[in-house]
């Protein structure tokens, strides 16, 4: 019972810590960029490399040197109008490419192409290029005041129209169709999702899962009583490859992992919640027991063994990206390499939320505003910059 009251103490502070500071995004290989500071920095050194004037809206990167903006550039309080430019900036030395004025922008979103912008605005679908800002084709859309947009994990779009929290209509959208398509989709849809398209729905009623692109039935129960009725809320993780998910076969709680073009499989968990990574073609489950934590991964397309650890500790946080997988105690830092297991490095000592994973280092912010970066060569630190809290 004290290890958990530790770890609750850890997750809090974090949490806390993680609300105090702004964003940052890894824009390309190693530049991190603070929208709220408007600067950029090199990962390698911790030298500014470019600043644009700062601004409060919406950033979208893929991480490889697409980068999106957008802010509310003018308002006109008498009939509440307002315009919102979306502009596209380099990577390389923070230069504007282009930017485009968009009214009453009520949400956009990136296709996961990268080529395509969806903006919605009242009655509108409005498909931008991501090349050079200009408008390519255009929807009209009636009844649209709740609609969720929704990029899928190759190209297009799925777009559900909600009416008292329950799905009314939903249509997709197929780059260079004429038209938005009609789908039928279950009233309770609940999207789990990720920054680089990944894309399962969840309908909780009967607790199935279903696959957006196109859309049908994944996983679900034909006899409400195989999962215990106090079930919880299933976790998830995914990426553009794949996912993987807690679920139940019967009364016992197992994950299933699987790709969008319909693989699926599955493996015994504890009944405790395990924290879920996917790093390209890997699944991974970590689950604590007593003071050691067991690292589980698979195959994302197959669910064959990859590789199974028992690491001393147990750990709050777990997250993979860019090839590596980071687990973060009260204690220590650890990097494992995400396809193999193995363990790169151990780091003493280190409190702070995660903040990116670039080429060259591990970012985390600390308490008071520090930026800090940890090689991912060896774990040294590399360097430390203290920026304004918000």
């Amino acid at each position: 019972m004290r290890a958990y009251g530790r770890f609750l103490v850890f997750f809090l502070a974090l949490t806390a810590l993680a609300a105090a500071v702004q964003p940052i995004y890894r824009v390309d290989a190693d530049t991190l960029f603070l929208p709220l500071d408007g600067v950029a920095l090199n990962a390698r050194n911790g030298h500014v490399a470019w600043r644009l004037p700062r601004y409060q809206g919406q950033t979208y990167t893929d991480g490889h040197g697409l980068l999106l903006l957008s802010w509310v550039s003018g308002i006109t309080p008498k009939i509440g109008h307002r315009t919102t430019s979306i502009c596209r900036v380099r990577t390389r030395d923070g230069k504007k490419l282009w930017c485009s004025e968009e009214s009453a922008v009520h949400e956009w979103v990136v296709d996961a192409s990268g080529e395509r912008i969806y903006v919605h605005s009242p009655g509108r679908l409005e498909v931008l290029t991501t090349r050079d800002g200009r408008h390519d084709q255009g929807f009209h859309l009636s009844d649209d005041d709740a609609l969720t947009m929704l990029p899928l994990p190759t190209r297009g779009l799925l777009l559900l129209e909600r009416e008292h929290g329950q799905v009314k209509t939903a249509w997709r959208y197929q780059p260079g169709a004429a038209t938005l398509e009609p789908e039928s989709v279950p009233a309770a849809l609940y999207p789990f999702r990720s920054e680089d398209h990944g894309l399962l729905l969840y309908a909780k009623p009967k607790r199935e899962f279903f696959l957006a692109a196109p859309f049908h039935l994944l996983f679900g129960r034909h006899d409400e009583r195989e999962a215990p009725s106090a079930a919880a809320f299933p976790r998830a993780s995914l990426t553009r490859q794949g996912f993987i998910f807690t679920d139940w076969q019967g009364s016992s709680p197992v994950v299933r992992g699987g790709n969008y073009a319909g693989a699926l499989w599955q493996a015994p968990r504890a009944a405790e919640d395990p924290k879920l990574a996917v790093s390209n073609r890997t699944a991974m489950m970590l689950e604590p027991d007593g003071d050691s934590s067991h690292l589980q991964a698979w195959q994302l397309d197959t669910g064959a063994p990859a590789f199974r650890e028992t690491l001393p500790g147990t750990y709050a946080f777990m997250q993979a990206g860019n090839g590596v997988l980071v687990l973060q105690s009260a204690h220590e830092v650890r990097l494992l390499d995400a396809a193999s297991g193995a363990e790169r490095w151990r780091v003493s000592g280190h409190q702070g939320a995660l903040a990116a994973i670039a080429q060259s280092s591990i970012v985390f912010w600390e308490d008071g505003g520090s930026l800090i970066a940890l090689a991912r060569r060896n774990g040294a630190l590399l360097w430390r910059v203290h920026f304004q809290s918000f």
